[in-house]
């Protein structure tokens, strides 16, 4: 059993198709193996969720279920970090699957050995195995342009933006990790305080990524993966559109308006 301790959280709205899954994964996975907290934050959920957490956590006592209002992603997350006393916090979002506990201990062996690293993204596959480009590097007003048009619009670019001549093979300094699945040196996520607040979904993963740099190493590390059914709701509704367009204005006006 690995002596470090680990902690996760997922914050939820109306995922009750997923929370379940998602929970006996992870109970299955850690049990006996770790010592871990599960952290689900619900956020007005409407559905049944809090119901099925309740249910869960009667069985098992390293889950905690948080109640409130819909304060978005980032806020949602944050709520739990008067509680955190693990050496590792996972952020990980409801529709994320772990194949076992191997993943998540190369992830601790590299953290382990690499005290510089405050933050760690894994390779992230499709459920078909396909990997996710999603080893990004700073954004620009266009990069995020052209990749809401299409992905083959600019497709040179868009193909610079997610690294594509790394081959996804070798770890490398990543600039904005995917909010899907980050594993956090716990002081430092506490150091950050956490998520920017002001971000009520979107961009929030590339905000957290530069604070995390500024004091210490975000890395993207390919020899650990997780599987995550992509969920592209901003290409959806209009009104995550509006979300991803103010959070883009936010973004930029806290970090500088990189155009090109």
């Amino acid at each position: 059993m690995i002596k470090e301790s680990v902690s996760f959280c997922v914050v939820t709205f109306n995922n009750v198709d997923r929370i379940e899954k998602l929970v006996n994964n992870l109970i299955e996975v850690l049990d006996g193996r770790i010592t871990y907290k599960l952290y689900v934050v619900d956020n007005g959920s409407t559905d049944g969720t809090t119901e099925i957490i309740d249910k869960l956590k009667q069985k098992n006592r390293n889950i905690i279920l948080y109640e409130q209002k819909n304060v978005g992603f980032g806020a949602g997350h944050n709520s739990v970090m008067g509680d955190l006393k693990s050496t590792y916090h996972v952020v990980i979002n409801p529709d994320v699957q772990i194949t076992s506990f191997v993943e998540i201990s190369k992830m601790i062996s590299f953290l382990k050995g690499h005290k510089n690293v405050g933050l760690l993204s894994p390779l992230i596959l499709n459920t078909d195995g396909s990997i996710q480009r999603l080893y990004k590097r700073e954004p620009t007003v266009f990069d995020l342009l052209i990749r809401f048009v299409s992905p083959n619009f600019f497709k040179k670019r868009q193909n610079e933006f997610v690294r594509m001549e790394s081959g996804y093979k070798e770890i490398g300094r990543i600039d904005y990790a995917s909010g899907a699945f980050m594993m956090f040196r716990t002081e430092i996520f506490k150091a950050i305080n956490g998520f920017d607040e002001r971000y009520f979904m979107y961009m929030e993963d590339a905000d957290i990524t530069r604070k995390v740099n500024k004091i210490a190493t975000s890395v993207f590390y390919p020899k650990a993966f997780v599987i995550h059914e992509w969920q592209r709701e901003s290409h959806k509704k209009i009104k995550h559109v509006i979300y991803s367009v103010v959070s883009l204005c936010k973004y930029f006006s806290k970090w500088g308006w990189k155009y090109y």
